[in-house]
């Protein structure tokens, strides 16, 4: 006697399911692409007003994920949880990413109290920051990572939340300037 099951996993979807009903993105495979090359694929897709997705799978769920990224127009930074590398990059300072959740729950809650977290949660966003050079094995880890601690987290009103997610690099590392040094002027008598 033969037993066959198999389980189909859920599918959980980002921003929403309503986005992916409403715009219908295109699934986009990312495994022999470099962070530069993934991000500039969904910005340019913007341009020509395409949606793209990545799916993610872990143990429990299949994970249907619509990033967006940076197209030059208005965004207010303080909106976005920027998450560089393994820290979290604050307005107000760095933290190891290891308190995400306690971040996270800030940042969807904060509802203009404080100005180092989101406006509200309807504006707010995670940015993810790498290298442009970085593999997406990097990316898939921390997205997955991500959006888990997300779903772990006790946040309210999280059934109203769209949980977006902005990908994005740096053209050019920014070093600050030696400030030059002065010479004394000499007096003439």
């Amino acid at each position: 006697m033969m037993i066959l099951s198999s389980c189909k996993k859920e599918v959980k979807y980002y921003p929403s399911k309503s986005f992916f009903v409403e715009y219908n993105p295109i699934e986009i495979i990312i495994d022999d692409l470099s962070f530069q090359e993934i991000t500039d694929s969904i910005r340019n897709g913007l341009y020509r007003k395409e949606k793209y997705f990545i799916e993610l799978e872990d143990t429990d769920f299949k994970y249907k994920i619509a990033p967006f990224a940076d197209t030059g127009g208005y965004i207010r930074e303080r909106n976005g949880l920027t998450i560089r590398n393994d820290s979290l990059d604050l307005l107000k300072g760095n933290f190891p990413i290891d308190n995400l959740s306690k971040y996270l729950k800030l940042h969807y809650e904060n509802n203009d109290k404080e100005y180092f977290y989101a406006s509200s949660y309807k504006r707010a966003f995670i940015m993810l920051i790498f290298e442009p050079t970085d593999n997406s094995r990097k990316l898939k880890n921390r997205m997955l990572h991500t959006i888990q601690v997300y779903n772990q987290t006790n946040i309210k009103n999280k059934d109203s939340i769209d949980f977006h997610i902005m990908l994005d690099y740096y053209l050019d590392k920014v070093y600050p300037q030696a400030i030059p040094r002065l010479t004394p002027l000499k007096k003439e008598n």
